[in-house]
């Protein structure tokens, strides 16, 4: 049995660093300590759990087993440390701890995300917390909230995982666009027609599943990507067709680069969702974050002017995928 004394948590914070920056040269940087020491810390942690914890060396680093249970029962000492700190300094009304958070990418101009209210709110609470905002693609924000490498996540629908709690927060309305130089940038809306669009190539999510194909009936993309700015390059080139959020395009869209394609046949709404972990005891600090991301939601809306859409998860193609029209639940 190994009791643990405060030289071994910050052997062990070293440790997870080392995992997390995936070796011993990019954690220099994060820990601002020599490789030397770093190496130091490792050969005392193993002495100390009389274990070898990972290969090192040419062929890269890898963890070994009894490394990545150390690594899994390290991530869960210091979460349980931080929720010991947050749940003690809030009884002097003061919130402690870290707070990682986790978004979607390219949610920055959507008028009707709460993160930059909420954290507004969050701020002008008594804390002392320190906050990291993550920027990735769904499933991997998904992965990060399941390994506990962040408490939270906002992203819109992707298949569900069973160990994460999902909670409705918002709407992001999409629509199907081509760029300048594309075939059908310059024709008339009344000129085209689903068909039409199939035959050109397209530019997919590949976390949607194919829900953006069958939106408009086609079997397989041309060009797959995981993050949207990588898809806008694609839509810009003009070579390739892609549903984006309309926030997201709208400034290309004022400058000529892009157009949106039969907006009001294939037009749809994502529902943007908070996950979080299951069998994890609610912190002060996450609690109250939470409370003010849903008070933030009450001050954002749709403006009357915008259609309201159905959402991505309740539409379906027809049997015939040639005949293909959104069908609602």
């Amino acid at each position: 049995m190994v009791n643990i004394a405060n030289v071994d948590l910050r052997l062990l914070r070293v440790f997870t660093t080392i995992v997390d920056c995936n070796g011993f040269s990019a954690a220099q940087a994060e820990l601002n300590i020599s490789q030397s020491t770093i190496s130091n810390h490792m050969i005392a942690l193993e002495e100390r759990l009389r274990s070898k914890l990972c290969q090192r060396g040419r062929s890269g680093f890898e963890l070994t087993d009894h490394g990545r249970v150390v690594y899994e029962a390290a991530l869960r000492l210091f979460a349980a440390l931080d929720e010991f700190s947050s749940e003690t300094e809030s009884l002097h009304g003061m919130l402690t701890g870290g707070l990682r958070i986790g978004v979607v990418d390219n949610t920055v101009t959507d008028p009707h995300s709460p993160i930059a209210e909420a954290l507004r709110r969050f701020s002008k609470r008594p804390n002392n917390v320190s906050i990291k905002l993550a920027v990735d693609s769904p499933p991997a924000l998904q992965r990060q909230v399941v390994d506990r490498s962040i408490d939270l996540a906002i992203f819109g629908f992707v298949p569900r995982l069973p160990n994460l709690r999902y909670q409705n927060l918002y709407t992001e309305s999409s629509a199907l666009y081509c760029g300048e130089g594309h075939p059908l940038f310059g024709r008339d809306d009344a000129e085209l027609t689903v068909d039409i669009i199939r035959e050109h190539p397209f530019a997919s999510r590949s976390y949607w599943c194919n829900q953006d194909l069958e939106r408009i009936g086609l079997m397989k993309t041309s060009a797959s990507v995981e993050q949207m700015e990588a898809q806008l390059m694609l839509v810009l080139s003009g070579a390739y067709l892609a549903f984006l959020p309309m926030h997201y395009a709208r400034n290309w869209v004022d400058k000529g680069r892009l157009r949106p394609l039969l907006v009001d046949e294939t037009s749809y709404a994502v529902r943007f969702q908070l996950a979080t972990r299951k069998g994890v005891r609610t912190t002060p600090t996450l609690k109250a974050f939470i409370q003010d991301l849903y008070a933030a939601v009450g001050t954002t809306g749709r403006k009357k002017s915008e259609p309201e859409l159905p959402a991505l998860a309740s539409w379906q193609p027809r049997r015939n995928r040639h005949d293909y029209a959104p069908v609602m639940n």
